[in-house]
């Protein structure tokens, strides 16, 4: 059954691609696969990581154009790098908020989806067309530090 689901998935995939002008090819489909099986929030080092099990001879710059084709054709969203860490890649494409650590740059996913529109669009009248929004958090002390998924930065302060 899973496997008849992901034929499903990679014909979908083709046909997003192929609408955008776009090629469907072996590299993008792994990028695509690693992403969503990374079950969270992963940076392009992550994902080339994973892809590299798949297809031992593909390319960062490959993973990178593949990751930026796939954002462009509307197929993951990126969450921008920031001076703390590195741009996140998310395979969700619904409206969504994220809380990103200070210390890590770890990514999760907030479900409020009414927060931005409550806090911006009542007291100014404002007429929300689109939200995104970012929580700047501190991991709990039980983070796994893990260079995989926690890279340590410096300069960040606890208050």
């Amino acid at each position: 059954m899973r496997a008849a689901a992901n034929k499903h998935e990679q014909s979908a995939l083709g046909q997003v691609l192929h609408e955008r002008g776009r090629r469907m090819t072996r590299q993008r489909q792994a990028v695509f696969d690693a992403v969503v099986a990374a079950g969270g929030h992963p940076c392009a080092d992550q994902v080339f990581a994973r892809v590299r099990r798949q297809l031992p001879h593909v390319s960062l710059a490959t993973v990178y154009n593949a990751l930026e084709a796939l954002v462009g054709c509307g197929q993951l969203a990126k969450i921008p790098r920031t001076d703390r860490g590195p741009a996140r890649y998310d395979p969700r494409r619904d409206s969504h908020h994220h809380a990103r650590c200070i210390a890590c740059s770890k990514v999760w996913d907030i479900d409020d989806k009414a927060i931005a529109v409550r806090t911006v669009s009542t007291p100014r009248r404002f007429k929300p067309v689109g939200y995104k929004v970012e929580v700047l958090v501190e991991c709990p002390a039980d983070c796994p530090a893990d260079a995989r998924i926690c890279v340590p930065t410096t300069g960040s302060k606890k208050t």
